[in-house]
């Protein structure tokens, strides 16, 4: 006698929140399915840029700063030519100096490479760690241009608007685990 009982949501009508079409964040478009947003494309690309530069650098100068601190031809023209220049400091620590730079860069480097080529996944757990790893990277940047390297602050630059395009709401949108839809299972 009754007409048969529809559920309140789904395909007959009424509004169904799990809909694909709806966005994670109000006006924030939708993505395509497990597409990247350009925010998160730009990142990527600097994180490899920055990790290949750092890999490369940080290399290249822990490779001088062993050699110059070491017995051999090359550290001895190192003693050299920091005598010549009237320096006070003794060469062994300024190749240990640039022994710990190196590392630095180079575990920059590794780091950014790493992230960068882990963002195709689309975890919470992903986006923090690169947001951790740029704030940290950020706050290391700080200290050198505190300390007088005032190129320091490119990168600085770099590592802050990196920050800001993780965070905007865009980004975390695709970070953010969509509900699964009741009626399709996904």
């Amino acid at each position: 006698m009754y007409p048969p009982q529809q559920p309140p949501y789904g395909p007959q009508g009424g509004h169904d929140p799990y809909q694909q079409g709806q966005p994670a964040y109000p006006g924030v478009p939708q993505q395509e399915s497990g597409k990247m947003p350009g925010t998160v494309i730009t990142v990527r690309v600097l994180m490899f840029i920055g990790g290949v530069v750092g890999l490369l650098f940080g290399g290249l100068v822990l490779l001088m700063g062993a050699a110059a601190g070491g017995d051999n031809a090359f550290a001895e023209g190192f003693a050299e030519g920091v005598q010549e220049t009237g320096g006070y400091i003794d060469p062994t620590d300024i190749a240990a100096g640039m022994v710990l730079f190196g590392v630095v860069v180079l575990a920059y480097g590794i780091f950014s490479t790493a992230l960068a080529s882990f963002m195709g996944k689309r975890s919470a757990a992903v986006l923090w760690l690169i947001v951790v790893f740029q704030v940290l990277a950020g706050l290391l940047l700080l200290l050198g241009a505190v300390l007088g390297g005032f190129l320091m602050f490119i990168p600085l630059l770099f590592a802050i608007g990196m920050i800001v395009l993780m965070v905007v709401p865009a980004s975390r949108a695709f970070y953010t685990p969509q509900p699964a839809n009741p009626y399709t299972g996904y």
